[in-house]
């Protein structure tokens, strides 16, 4: 399912907003459907739908879609492993930092979130927001 989300970020990338809401609708569907599909993996998605109705203004669907993107994301779990940090070496650190680093920052959904209120007109949510 990467390619799927590469092609929405250049449709997005390109303007191109009701091909990428389109082809995300259809991202996120399928990964619901799929109860094999990771909570990273639905939120990617979801932030890239939300980015996507945002960009054709539509705010209201947007902030749903981020919020649903935030729930999933506190659903991934987190990585807990009986070695210390410390204990590793740098090698081996750079790997597993590599590995758990995650494509999903929720402080920008936060802000997206928070930049819908705004352009609702809805300047104390977003404040809340943030």
């Amino acid at each position: 399912m990467e390619v799927p989300k590469d092609q929405i970020a250049n449709l997005i990338e390109h303007g191109l907003y009701d091909s990428a809401e389109m082809l995300g609708c259809f991202l996120v569907s399928s990964s619901t459907v799929s109860a094999e599909t990771s909570p990273q993996l639905k939120a990617e998605n979801l932030i890239l739908l939300g980015d996507a109705l945002f960009h054709q203004r539509e705010h209201r669907r947007a902030i749903h879609t981020y919020k649903q993107a935030l729930h999933h994301y506190t659903r991934i779990p987190k990585q807990s492993s009986g070695i210390s940090r410390s204990s590793l070496s740098l090698s081996t650190r750079s790997s597993v930092n590599a590995s758990s680093i995650s494509a999903i920052n929720e402080n920008e959904v936060r802000f997206k979130i928070a930049s819908s209120h705004f352009a609702l007109n809805e300047t104390k949510a977003a404040i809340a927001e943030v």
